[in-house]
């Protein structure tokens, strides 16, 4: 009996343990990205390592139940890099990130530029040098996706006759972004001046205020903010003033002209942070 027991129950039992506790590991540490907003980075089925972290700072990728799930039992994961913290003031100015009235360079970032080859050493160049283009033989306004670094080669090396970031003009707005007011005329291209609450920071209560803050009041703050008879009320008590509860961040999508970020669901609450994104397990 012993040597059945040590020779198939022992290793079949500890076999066992291990493979649970490496599905225990996987499935706290490892998650598959959903789309490509976050390319270069990473791209649709690519595995991605992760661990919790309290200490968050700018150019972290966050893993994050996406607020604008607050309704459903389980929330979707987002994925997007924090660009600014609690207290930032943000602004988004032609594809340019501004935080606190700075300029970022987005190393890691990619946008839609539109191409126009008009000779075939252009062409070649585009597809050889550039890695832009497929076998067509068309001479036409193409879009191609290139980072940053893609974008200011071509730029500084003059070798292709026409290339232009893909820009929204100033004038155009989308009601669907945050804070979801046809008041704030902003788009994906031309977004803010925001500031991030943080905690602690106190605002005065007026219409633009409360206009702007209300989704974060109701779905971040978890506190009933209302006006009513010519005055504020928070959590039924009048007021002139709110101070927030928590700290905030602004993520953005390495892909900027995906705005499935904090363009579209506001700052982010720390609560609603699952995890930081570490590396790239596994590209697909």
């Amino acid at each position: 009996m012993k040597p059945f027991v040590f020779r198939w129950l022992l290793p079949l039992g500890v076999a066992i343990v291990l493979a649970i506790v490496l599905w225990l590991f996987v499935s706290s540490h490892i998650y598959t990205i959903s789309g490509n907003a976050m390319y270069p980075f990473a791209v649709d089925g690519d595995l991605v390592y992760t661990e919790k972290t309290e200490n968050i700072k700018s150019g972290d990728i966050l893993l994050i139940s996406n607020p604008l799930d607050y309704k459903s039992e389980k929330p979707r994961l987002s994925y997007s890099r924090c660009v600014a913290s609690s207290g930032d003031k943000v602004q988004i100015y032609g594809k340019r990130l501004y935080v606190n009235d700075k300029l970022q360079q987005q190393y890691h970032c990619s946008f839609d530029v539109e191409i126009l080859l008009l000779t075939d050493s252009e062409k070649q160049a585009a597809k050889t040098r550039y890695q832009l283009v497929d076998d067509s033989t068309q001479l036409f306004n193409t879009n191609y996706i290139v980072t940053e670094n893609q974008y200011n080669r071509i730029k500084e090396e003059s070798i292709l006759s026409h290339i232009q970031k893909s820009v929204l003009p100033d004038y155009l707005y989308d009601s669907k972004l945050f804070p979801f007011a046809r008041q704030y005329h902003y788009n994906k291209d031309f977004y803010g001046p925001i500031v991030v609450p943080s905690k602690g920071m106190k605002i005065k209560l007026n219409a633009a205020n409360y206009l702007f803050y209300k989704y974060l009041f109701f779905h971040s703050e978890k506190t009933k903010v209302e006006y009513k008879d010519g005055s504020f009320y928070v959590d039924g008590v009048k007021s002139d003033s709110y101070t927030f509860k928590n700290d905030y961040y602004f993520l953005l999508n390495d892909y900027l002209d995906d705005p499935s970020d904090s363009r579209t669901f506001g700052p982010v609450s720390f609560n609603d942070i699952e995890r930081r994104v570490t590396s790239v397990f596994f590209h697909f």
